[in-house]
């Protein structure tokens, strides 16, 4: 027995007793991957081949082999702080531009903004452009803008609303936003201009009647019942308008001479006439129906037939107003009756809802479209059609329901216009409601905070509600990484032995996916290491007892005379 094998086999039993203590020391070290140290037996050489009889040299440290097991994961209260679950290492990059690979996800951000590791390295990964979206490309450290998020003006908006089907028609014509009694419903959102200032917008959905019907022939004084031409969407208890066929009106005079073929007259005064009013030109044969009135002048239909002169007397009769009592194919009964004769093929006007919906839209107050002189009406942003099953017909589109209103220019901001989608809109029995109202705008943002998915996006939160893309951890595998080269503060750096690093985004191809908040333990089981500490510690006991047996045998060799 020489003192050779026992010199080894305590060389070899140091080296796993440090490797055990190392493994021990980093019990606690996150991201940490435990050693194993592997041994070889040794044997002289001999050019004439081996022997039966050969006794070996000892043992040798063949390696000292990391184990990439995963290791526990533990959540934490630092939303930068990452584990990985499965394969992969986070890339980082020192001042010196550099490359290390680490488990490590222990990361905060530094006063430039860099996701940084305690050591000051940098995480790298992909970046996105202008348009917020992430560019595969070149993996380049990951900084958070603290910029403000650019607003964002609205050009569309979804509208989701139910329009009552039973809704009356309003009961003052035209439309007015500051009367209610011009339509039925309203709604509004707010809306951003391109400097991000908000501006509220209203919608306004006002129902119109049915076409106005016909009576083919006179309607006698007094009556209460008239033949028309339709009574399609008219119901019993509906109003109806007749015109002239109330009692007799105001009198008055012409200012001005008429010739034939006029649809106008300037009168001495108007008070107490109104559209649906018949009148009577003293010279013209015949009543004429008002159905407009500016300032003095009256518009009517049929057009004059005679010549009449300054100063012709006038007399009126006023529309009726009567309630639908009953209808027989087209025989309409109502009440009160007639207390004039009508025109022969009057228009009948009456209260009764239709399909059709005028919608209308305001912003901070003002009508978009304006009015604009010398119209006196202001315009409808659209109308909307409905069947008779509720759904909407018009505007077309496409796609269906989709309308653009007309331009406005903000105070200081660029003009704009927005584009309406009202799809989702129905007209179904039951009361108004508002069942989607969204636009696509926002106000700048001041970011407030930030998670990492599991893909490795870096999500920003912004204080508008808006989230945007800040970046995206990339991961490195190798094919070999056993054969990474381990160095100091928990890092490896790549060598021929491990092959060129495998960089992807997390979840894609073999690698892991991350876990926001959370870091990976170390993989060192304690109960096992300190099991494997007392057999090193026999080993090396074992081994020092041989070379104590071999001196004594030495002492006794010395010994003899």
């Amino acid at each position: 027995m020489g003192f050779e094998q026992g010199l080894s086999g305590l060389n070899s039993a140091s080296v796993q007793l440090d490797t055990i203590g190392n493994n021990v020391a980093n019990s606690g070290t996150v991201g940490f991957k435990d050693s194993q140290a592997q041994f070889a037996a040794m044997y002289a050489s001999a050019l004439t081949g081996g022997s039966g009889l050969q006794v070996g040299s000892g043992s040798s440290v063949s390696a000292v082999v990391q184990q990439f097991s995963q290791g526990n994961i533990t959540t934490t209260s630092n939303p930068m702080d990452t584990a990985i679950s499965g394969q992969g290492f986070f890339r980082l990059v020192d001042n010196s531009g550099t490359v290390m690979y680490s488990r490590n996800g222990q990361f905060q951000v530094n006063k430039n903004g860099y996701i940084v590791n305690a050591q000051g390295n940098k995480v790298t990964g992909y970046l996105p452009n202008a348009a917020g979206a992430i560019v595969p490309s070149a993996p380049a450290p990951i900084q958070i803008s603290a910029i403000n998020l650019a607003p964002q003006q609205t050009a569309n908006s979804v509208v989701g609303v139910n329009l009552d089907s039973l809704g009356a028609v309003p009961t003052v014509p035209g439309f007015n936003p500051n009367n209610p009694s011009t339509y039925n419903n309203s709604t509004s959102m707010t809306v951003y201009d391109s400097l991000g200032g908000s501006h509220l917008a209203s919608l306004y959905f006002q129902r119109l009647p049915v076409a106005p019907t016909t009576s083919a022939s006179v309607i006698t004084a007094p009556s209460s019942q008239a033949t028309v031409a339709s009574t399609a969407g008219l119901a019993i208890g509906n109003t109806i308008t007749i015109p002239g066929a109330g009692p007799a009106g105001p009198s008055t005079t012409a200012s001005a001479a008429t010739a034939i073929g006029d649809t106008t007259a300037t009168l001495a005064s108007v008070v107490g006439l109104a559209p649906g009013s018949n009148i009577t030109i003293a010279g013209n044969p015949g009543a004429l129906t008002i159905s407009s009135i500016a300032s003095n002048v009256v518009t009517f239909a049929p057009a004059t037939t005679a010549i009449t002169a300054l100063g012709a007397a006038v007399t009126s009769t006023t529309p009726l107003t009567a309630t639908i009592t009953g209808i027989a194919g087209n025989v309409l009964t109502f009440s009160p009756a007639t207390s004039s004769d009508t025109l022969a093929n009057a228009a009948i006007s009456s209260n009764a809802g239709s399909g059709n919906w005028n919608t209308y839209m305001t912003l901070d107050g003002v009508s978009v479209p304006p009015l604009t002189p010398p119209a006196t009406a202001l315009t409808p942003l659209a109308t909307l059609t409905f069947n008779t099953l509720g759904q909407l017909t018009s505007p077309v589109g496409p796609p269906m329901g989709q309308i653009a209103s007309a331009s406005f220019t903000p105070a200081g901001a660029a003009t704009q216009s927005l584009t309406f989608q009202f799809g989702q809109t129905t007209q179904y029995g039951g009361t108004f409601g508002v069942n989607s109202l969204t636009q696509d705008g926002y106000a700048t943002g001041q970011l407030t905070g930030f998670t990492t998915s599991p893909d490795g996006t870096i999500m920003g939160s912004y204080s508008n509600s808006q989230t945007r893309p800040l970046g995206q951890m990339v991961l490195a595998n190798f094919t070999d990484p056993q054969g990474l080269q381990p160095v100091n503060n928990n890092n490896w750096v790549e060598t021929a032995a491990s092959g060129g690093p495998l960089v992807g985004t997390p979840g894609s191809s073999s690698l892991g996916v991350l876990q926001s908040s959370a870091t990976e333990n170390s993989n060192v089981d304690l109960t096992s290491e300190l099991v494997n500490m007392i057999t090193a510690q026999r080993d090396y006991q074992a081994n020092a007892q041989t070379i104590k047996t071999q001196d004594q045998n030495m002492q006794t060799l010395m010994s003899l005379r």
